[in-house]
């Protein structure tokens, strides 16, 4: 893959995402090919200038760097929302940080999204400039513990959503908006303060 396809570029531009995580078609190389079979996959744009050193790392990567998953289940009064924190150590000091926030009772694809998680051995991770150029793609492994995890978010998120429909108060888009109103500007801002605790290359469990 060349370049992010032109509908995740647009949905990522019109919501002002860094991360996104969708279904794709891809081959065994990760390239697109519509007849592959769906599996969900991460896209991160790493632009503007604060981010220049983390493109030129990612360029001259000859090896996978580390990357740090963790996954949790936000039970909002108006929807489940399920909250993928990703850290790319770019930088040993200053990570490259970001949350991908998904809402599995509000849109098919992102039950699909959430399910495919619960199913597929690995996940492919495409970095790109701001353009959406591709400059790193690189490839966390699913071991069964991990599909697991993601499995119980993903029931625990539909039974939450069930219990709100009863009383038709869903309204994914009012829980997406208070959550996003309590992340702190992360201008100027070391990204370590946004270090996660999951072990490497793995969702970790969220604390009950």
């Amino acid at each position: 893959m060349d370049r992010f396809p032109e509908e995740i570029r647009q949905g990522m531009s019109a919501n002002g995402a860094m991360a996104t995580c969708v279904p794709v078609q891809l081959d065994a190389q990760g390239d697109a090919q519509g007849d592959a079979s769906w599996e969900a996959a991460v896209f991160f744009l790493v632009g503007g200038a604060e981010s220049k050193e983390d493109r030129r790392v990612l360029r001259k990567a000859e090896k996978a760097l580390t990357i740090w998953v963790e996954a949790d289940l936000i039970e909002h009064a108006a929807a489940a929302v399920v909250v993928i924190r990703l850290e790319v150590h770019t930088r040993p000091d200053d990570p490259l940080a970001a949350e991908i926030l998904l809402t599995p009772g509000s849109a098919t694809s992102q039950f699909k999204t959430c399910k495919l998680l619960t199913e597929q051995p690995r996940v492919m991770c495409f970095f790109a400039d701001e353009a959406g150029w591709v400059i790193q793609t690189q490839q966390i492994t699913l071991l069964p513990e991990h599909r697991k995890v993601f499995g119980e978010i993903l029931d625990d998120a539909t039974a939450h959503d069930a219990l709100i429909r009863m009383t038709a108060r869903y309204d994914a888009m009012a829980a997406l908006s208070e959550i996003v109103s309590h992340y702190e500007i992360r201008e100027g801002t070391d990204r370590s303060e946004y270090a996660s605790n999951a072990p490497e290359n793995s969702p970790s469990s969220r604390e009950n």
